[in-house]
């Protein structure tokens, strides 16, 4: 700990006090071990302080103050500051000293009753009993929720619960997975849900070629739509065929990502509804061939065949057979 003492010297001037501790010393008393240790550490600032004037004696070579006079003066407010310096205990050489020279000085730390270790007003706590046995547990009992949470986890959408792609094993499957999708979304865009699953069928390959990401998990992008600079959502890049003045060109773009079909289905909505251009396309209604056409004419893809190719699924009988309920033969 610094010493706050004032000793004898308290200044470098003060010969009598040097005097005084010079007696001290001499009797080898253990009061005045303190205070030559601190004198030992001005001593020590002293040629610190001389060192970095002298460091800087090279910048004072054309100063108006480097004369005589300024030194003097500058000499004795350094010897000054040392001596301030030990005073204080700013570099410690003093208490390492009297560590070294009286180590009866080292402070010991007392022991501590345990009594007094307690907080005020602290009541005695109850030990407890390892060796008693604690009751079974029951670890196949279900969870306790209440009806209103459980009813809210039922009807979570299988998505949200679990967000791995399902699989389409077939082409019924595909439909029958994205039919309830379709539905809620043309009820909005006031067209034919039809459209919609054939359009997403003719974009993934009936669900085989959706676009993954980088850790090799779905997009759920159903319609392939890309993230432009105004998308604030997850994206991942991927390269895709697109008819360049008739002409097949490879580009690498990114596609929106989501998090279920839902939210896939959702966006398509919301991409239609909100860019102008499609304007055209939902004034179609439930013709969904007249739909189609009129989104291609609006450039929602580069295939000039683009619309043919999804009237093609539509028209399909096998297609219309599963939309109406009925099979779907492979």
């Amino acid at each position: 700990m610094a010493n706050q003492a004032v000793t004898q010297a308290s200044n470098y001037f003060d010969l009598q006090g040097l005097d005084q501790l010079r007696q001290k010393a001499q009797g080898n008393s253990k009061d005045s071990i303190r205070e030559v240790a601190n004198q030992f550490e001005s001593m020590f600032a002293t040629m610190l302080i001389k060192s970095m004037r002298q460091a800087n004696e090279a910048f004072e070579t054309d100063s108006p103050f480097n004369n005589k006079q300024t030194k003097f003066y500058t000499d004795m407010q350094d010897k000054q500051l040392a001596l301030d310096i030990s005073r204080h205990g700013s570099l410690g050489l003093a208490d390492a000293l009297v560590r070294q020279l009286d180590p009866s000085s080292i402070a010991v730390a007392k022991s501590v009753p345990m009594e007094q270790l307690n907080m005020p007003n602290n009541q005695q706590q109850q030990m407890i009993d390892l060796e008693k046995a604690l009751p079974a547990v029951d670890l196949n009992k279900p969870d306790k929720m209440t009806s209103a949470t459980l009813f809210a986890e039922q009807k979570k959408e299988p998505e949200f619960r679990d967000k791995k792609q399902p699989e389409f094993t077939d082409k019924k499957s595909f439909i029958d997975a994205l039919l309830p999708y379709a539905k809620k979304a043309a009820q909005v865009l006031g067209i034919s849900p039809a459209v919609l699953v054939a359009q997403s069928a003719l974009e993934t390959g009936w669900g085989k070629k959706i676009i993954n990401t980088s850790d090799n998990q779905s997009s759920f992008n159903l319609f392939n739509i890309k993230a432009n600079n105004s998308w604030q959502g997850d994206k991942v890049a991927k390269s895709s065929l697109e008819v360049e003045g008739g002409v097949g060109v490879k580009r690498r773009s990114n596609f929106r990502a989501y998090d279920s079909l839902a939210q896939s289905f959702d966006d398509y909505r919301d991409f239609i509804t909100t860019n102008k251009r499609y304007q055209g396309a939902l004034k179609q209604g439930k013709d969904a061939q007249g739909y189609i056409e009129e989104l291609q004419q609006a450039g929602y893809a580069t295939d000039p065949q683009y619309a043919e190719k999804i009237k093609k699924i539509m028209q399909n009988e096998e297609f219309q057979a599963v939309l109406a309920g009925g099979n779907f033969n492979d």
